[in-house]
């Protein structure tokens, strides 16, 4: 388990300090295995763009994709009749399993 605040994550992926994180929500089976990834692209004219691609489930069924930066009030998470939740709100329930710089 490694310990980081999620401003110190979110931060970390919107300036490309980190490439990647892995993460699961605790006592909730379904979001076992989640990962957010920061990957640099390049255009035919030279220009680059940043896509930071949240997976939160093994067979990729529950997947977004930012341009450029984590937009941090999207609703990510569908948990039943609880409704659905940013990953800040479900942040306290989270651990956080690895992180590439």
């Amino acid at each position: 388990m490694i310990q980081c605040s999620y401003r110190e994550v979110i931060d970390g992926l919107n300036s490309g300090e980190i490439k990647s994180i892995r993460f699961c929500v605790n006592n909730y089976s379904h979001y076992s295995n989640c990962a957010i990834t920061r990957t640099e692209q390049m255009l035919p004219n030279g220009k680059s763009f940043c896509l930071i691609e949240v997976t939160l489930t093994k067979d990729s069924s529950e997947k977004t994709t930012f341009l450029d930066s984590f937009i941090e009030n999207t609703k990510l998470f569908k948990m039943g009749k609880k409704g659905k939740f940013t990953l800040k709100q479900l942040w306290p329930q989270i651990t956080v399993l690895e992180i590439i710089h």
